[in-house]
């Protein structure tokens, strides 16, 4: 479980796009309304019908190919890079998500921050929590491999104003799950162990240390590690 409260201020994804519970709690809706698509082609990891032997039938198949792949490894890059991604979302810095998300789910999440941005408003996750993730399906086919990782986290969710007033949301923090889907080309190898790299913002020039993705504190450029190889292409609510 990690609490990064101090490090952040404070197509087929139609059922995923409603209210949350939480237990014994009101209904909640999430602010955030970026959800994506999975690759042109490909398709999710059914979760319910192809149970757990189907998910370590797909682990298996993408060791096939890739035999580096870790399961704990991935699950702790997807870590930091749920950290990234919500990160781009409440400081409205999209760069910072760009290069960890695929096209279609990062334009949505691009168009949200700018309609906040034009009004003034700011999404807060107060205490956000990262509880648990688990590989809940994985696929190796149709030229992609995939992955479904099952996020638990805990946190606030409302959005603020420009003066900092509460438009909507919920103040006390409460627990959501979704379903992230990673892919990447079947011709995809994992990268050399080691995620933090000391790399030369694009822009600027500057030293920057990078983990799977950063913004350069000089110029504000996304800087990008590239040693993850997968892309965010859809998220469902749970």
């Amino acid at each position: 479980m990690k609490d990064l409260t101090d490090w952040l201020s404070e197509g087929e994804a139609t059922a995923s796009q409603g209210y949350l519970t939480s237990a014994g709690g009101p209904l909640h809706r999430p602010s955030r309304q970026w959800y994506g698509q999975v690759m042109p082609g490909s398709w999710a990891p059914n979760i319910d019908s192809d149970g757990v032997d189907g998910k370590l039938g797909g682990v298996v198949a993408i060791r096939a190919h890739d035999p580096a792949f870790d399961e704990n490894v991935f699950l702790a890059q997807v870590q930091r890079l749920f950290f990234a991604v919500i990160e781009a979302w409440s400081a409205l810095k999209p760069a910072l998500s760009q290069g960890v998300m695929a096209s279609l789910i990062w334009e949505e999440q691009k168009a949200q921050i700018s309609s906040y941005r034009e009004r003034g408003w700011r999404n807060v996750l107060t205490k956000l929590t990262f509880t648990s993730a688990v590989v809940a399906g994985a696929l190796s086919d149709s030229g992609f491999d995939t992955i479904t990782v099952r996020i638990n986290a805990n946190s606030a969710d409302y959005d603020v104003d420009a003066d900092r007033n509460v438009i909507r949301g919920d103040t006390q923090p409460w627990d959501w799950t979704e379903d992230w889907i990673f892919q990447r080309p079947l011709t995809a190898q994992t990268g050399r162990p080691g995620t933090i790299t000391s790399q030369t913002c694009p822009n600027c020039g500057a030293a920057v240390n990078v983990d799977i993705t950063s913004i350069c504190p000089f110029c504000d450029a996304a800087v990008i590690s590239g040693k993850f190889g997968w892309l965010l292409t859809r998220i469902d609510r749970v």
